[in-house]
C-alpha cells in the first residue's frame, strides 16, 4: 500500500500595525512517502519555489514575516499522526523534494511568485494566479507525466518558460484581464493538446521552429488573432508551414473574446 502525504500551506492576512521582521526555518522530514499532494493558498507576499535534492526533507523552507501580519497553517495528512503548524509571514522560499511523484495545487492572491519546478517529479499541476505576477520554469526534463496543466490569470501577469519539458498531455489556459506568456522551449517528448480561453487579456505563445502547430481558432471584429507562418486549411483551422515534415505536433484550440493572441517562433 503505497504511503501518500496530503500537504496543505494556507496563508491567511489578519489585520495588524506592527512591523517587525522575523526570519525562520520550517522543514518537513521525509518518512517514506511514496506519493506528495500540495495544496498552497497565498493571499499576499512573495512565494518562491524551487527543487531540493536532499533526500531527508520532503520540503525546507526559510520564512521571513513581519509579526501579526500574515498566518499561514500547514497540515499534513497521510502519517499516523497529523501535523499543523502556524506561522506568520508575508514572504516563504521553499525547496521541495525532488525523489517523489508530486501534484500540485497553487493558489496565489496579491503579490509575487517565482515557481521553479526544474527537477521535481510532477504528475499535476494548477495554479490560479489571481492579481500576481508569477514566473513558472520547466528548466529540465520532468521525469512523470502531467495529466493535465492547467494555468489561469485575473489581472496579474504570468511567464511560463520550459513547456516542452513539463511532459504533459493536455494545458488549459485561462487569461482573464492580465497577461500570459507561454513558451513551449525544451524537449517535447510527444504531441500535446490544449485549449486557450482569454477575456479581455492578452496570451502570447512562443514555439521553436521545429514543432508543427494546429491553431483552431474564430475570430471576430473585437479580438485579436496574429499568426505568423501558418496557412488556413479548412475554416477556422489553421496549419503551420512545417506541418507534414515535423515530428512533434502542438493542437491549440483558442477562445477569445475581446483580448488578443499573438503566435510567435522561436529558434
Amino acid at each position: 500500500m503505497k504511503r501518500v502525504l496530503v500537504m496543505c500551506l494556507c496563508f491567511f492576512t489578519i489585520l495588524s500595525l506592527a512591523e517587525e521582521q522575523v526570519t525562520e526555518q520550517h522543514d518537513i522530514p521525509y518518512k517514506g512517502e511514496e506519493e506528495l499532494d500540495v495544496s498552497i493558498e497565498f493571499g499576499l507576499g512573495k512565494l518562491e519555489l524551487r527543487s531540493s535534492s536532499n533526500q531527508k526533507f520532503i520540503m525546507q523552507s526559510e520564512i521571513t514575516y513581519t509579526k501579526e501580519l500574515y498566518k499561514p497553517k500547514i497540515e499534513l495528512w497521510g502519517r499516523s499522526k497529523n501535523s499543523e503548524t502556524d506561522i506568520k509571514n508575508n514572504h516563504w522560499r521553499i525547496a521541495m523534494t525532488e525523489q517523489i511523484p508530486s501534484t500540485y495545487d497553487i493558489e496565489l492572491g496579491l503579490g509575487k511568485g517565482i515557481l521553479d519546478f526544474s527537477n521535481i517529479k510532477i504528475s499535476d499541476l494548477n495554479l490560479e494566479c489571481g492579481l500576481s505576477d508569477v514566473v513558472v520554469e520547466f528548466n529540465e526534463a520532468n521525469k512523470e507525466r502531467i495529466r493535465t496543466m492547467v494555468i489561469q490569470t485575473g489581472l496579474g501577469n504570468v511567464e511560463a518558460i520550459g513547456l516542452s519539458n513539463t511532459n504533459m498531455d493536455r494545458f488549459d489556459v485561462e487569461c482573464g484581464l492580465g497577461s500570459t506568456k507561454l513558451r513551449f522551449d525544451g524537449d517535447l517528448r510527444h504531441d500535446i493538446k490544449g485549449n486557450i480561453t482569454i477575456g479581455l487579456g492578452s496570451v502570447t505563445v512562443e514555439i521553436p521552429k521545429k514543432y508543427a502547430v494546429q491553431i483552431e481558432a474564430e475570430s471576430s471584429f473585437l479580438s485579436s488573432l496574429n499568426f505568423d507562418g501558418f496557412r488556413e486549411v479548412e475554416e477556422d483551422i489553421y496549419h503551420s508551414k512545417n506541418w507534414k515534415n515535423a515530428e512533434r505536433r502542438i493542437y491549440i484550440t483558442v477562445e477569445i473574446g475581446l483580448g488578443s493572441v499573438d503566435i510567435d517562433w522561436i529558434d
